[in-house]
């Protein structure tokens, strides 16, 4: 298999670049310590509070809206239960009753009238160049540590990072957070030849308490650099019905279905 069609390549939802980015000179490595305002904080620690994939509540419902260039706008709804299982529903007169859903690391299609769930891809693309993880988002502080972090400019820090263990759908990702907010500007999927694949940059954020990152920017970096955007429209923590997982009974997506009409 090439190394343009691993599985991984496209996958990185929760995550993108307007424009192609310029190449950013590196001023200062910092292998032990970073400096935030008064304090220091390891590289590790700086990444533990910076990790967008741990902000999002662990049982919640949100819509979002996928736009790119060459295609109509999609609305999907997504119901996640802890970080193994997610439901997305695709919104539309068009999708009515059609269903991916994400048991572990499997992704599977399920449509009305089909005798079976179909198995997808990982690198499966909800819309143009954005995928379910580029949607959701990675768990960097769990499944990644930090090689080196670096200052780069304008007060960003560039932590590189390498895979905890073969599993994980990127090897190498940079993380890229302003220390003033510690917050992610962008992230940067790599492949096993540290060739970008996916740029994933966090545009906009919700006010409030518990921010989240409510516009994503997705761009293919090998493939001409389509951009895909990502709108996260709302977002509900609450109890999610455990059977919208079972993948052998509907009955509670179709509950789902007559309950909250995919139109609105």
């Amino acid at each position: 298999m090439s190394e343009l069609s691993r599985p991984g390549r496209l996958a990185a939802f929760g995550a993108i670049a307007v424009a192609v980015l310029f190449p950013i000179p590196v001023s200062v490595s910092v292998p032990v310590s970073v400096c935030l305002a008064d304090q220091a904080l390891s590289p590790e620690d700086l990444l533990r509070r910076a990790d967008v994939g741990a902000l999002a509540p662990e049982s919640f419902r949100s819509r979002m809206r996928l736009t790119a260039a060459d295609k109509p706008p999609l609305e999907v709804e997504v119901w996640r239960k802890g970080e193994s299982r997610t439901l997305v529903r695709l919104l539309g007169p068009k999708e009515r009753g059609k269903y991916l859903l994400r048991l572990g690391s499997v992704l599977w299609f399920l449509a009305p009238g089909a005798k079976k769930p179909v198995r997808l891809s990982p690198s499966y693309r909800l819309r143009g160049s954005a995928t379910l993880d580029d949607v959701l988002g990675l768990q960097y502080a769990r499944d990644y540590r930090v090689a080196s972090a670096t200052d780069i400019e304008d007060g960003l820090v560039a932590l590189d990072l390498t895979a905890r263990g073969p599993g994980a759908i990127y090897p190498a990702v940079r993380y890229v957070v302003l220390r003033s907010t510690l917050r992610p500007v962008r992230a940067e999927y790599r492949l096993p030849s540290g060739k970008v694949a996916t740029i994933v940059e966090f545009a906009q954020w919700s006010p409030g308490g518990r921010p989240y990152a409510s516009r994503l920017l997705v761009r293919d970096a090998l493939h001409g650099g389509a951009t895909t955007a990502v709108d996260v429209l709302e977002v509900e923590a609450r109890p999610v019905p455990e059977g919208l997982f079972d993948l052998a009974d509907p009955a509670a997506r179709r509950r789902l279905q007559e309950s909250v009409p995919a139109e609105r």
